[in-house]
C-alpha cells in the first residue's frame, strides 16, 4: 500500500488519467451548440475627421445572436471518441502499473525474506566452523587428530566467514531494492541514500 502511494511512476500515470479526463470534458463541450453575442457600431464625425468630435447620437448600433446548432459534428465526435479511447488506455495503463508494482514489492518482501534467512544460516554456519576449529585444536593438543584436520577446519571458518560475508551483502541489497519497489528509498544528490 505505501508503494502505491509513494512511487512516482505510479503518480504520473495517475497524472495521465487526469490528462486524458480534461482532455474528454473539452472535446465533450465541442459537441454542444454554441451561442454567441455580436454587437457592431458605426458612429459618424464631422465632415473634416476630427476624431475627437465623434457624434454617438448620430451612430448606428446592432446587436445580435450567433447560433451554430450541434447538427453537423461529425469531426468533434470523432475527436471526443477518440479522447475516450485515450482515457481508457490511460486508465488500463494504470491498472497494468498498479499490478506491476504490487508484483515487484512481493518479489522484493520474497528476496529480502529470502536474504535474511541465507544471512542466519550462514552466521550459523559460521559459528559451527569456529566450534569445529576450538575442538580440532584441543584434538591436535591431545594428539588425537593430525595437522590436516586443523587446517581443514581453518579453511572451513575462512569459507563461512566469507560466506557469511556475501549473505550480508546480499541482504543490505535486498532491503534497498525493497525500499526502492515500496518508494521510500531516497537518494541524495551525493549518490548516497537516506
Amino acid at each position: 500500500e505505501t508503494a502505491l502511494l509513494r512511487r512516482l511512476d505510479l503518480a504520473t500515470s495517475v497524472d495521465k488519467i487526469n490528462d486524458a479526463l480534461r482532455k474528454v470534458m473539452v472535446a465533450a463541450d465541442g459537441l454542444g451548440p454554441e451561442l454567441d453575442l455580436v454587437g457592431g457600431l458605426e458612429v459618424g464625425s464631422t465632415p473634416d475627421t476630427d476624431y475627437r468630435r465623434l457624434q454617438f447620437h448620430h451612430g448606428t448600433y446592432s446587436f445580435g445572436l450567433d447560433a451554430d446548432l450541434p447538427l453537423d459534428r461529425k469531426e468533434e465526435r470523432n475527436v471526443y471518441r477518440e479522447t475516450l479511447i485515450t482515457l481508457e488506455q490511460q486508465q488500463r495503463r494504470y491498472e497494468n502499473d498498479t499490478d506491476i508494482i504490487k508484483l515487484q514489492v512481493r518479489q522484493a518482501y520474497r528476496d529480502l525474506e529470502q536474504a535474511a534467512e541465507s544471512h542466519r544460516i550462514q552466521k550459523n554456519s559460521l559459528d559451527l566452523a569456529e566450534k569445529r576449529v576450538e575442538s580440532t585444536t584441543l584434538l591436535l593438543e591431545a594428539g588425537r587428530l593430525t595437522t590436516r584436520d586443523l587446517l581443514e577446519s581453518q579453511d572451513a571458518l575462512l569459507e563461512a566467514q566469507n560466506n557469511l560475508t556475501a549473505a550480508l551483502v546480499d541482504h543490505a541489497i535486498a532491503k534497498l531494492s525493497f525500499f526502492r519497489d515500496i518508494g521510500i528509498l531516497q537518494v541524495k544528490p551525493d549518490g548516497m541514500w537516506r
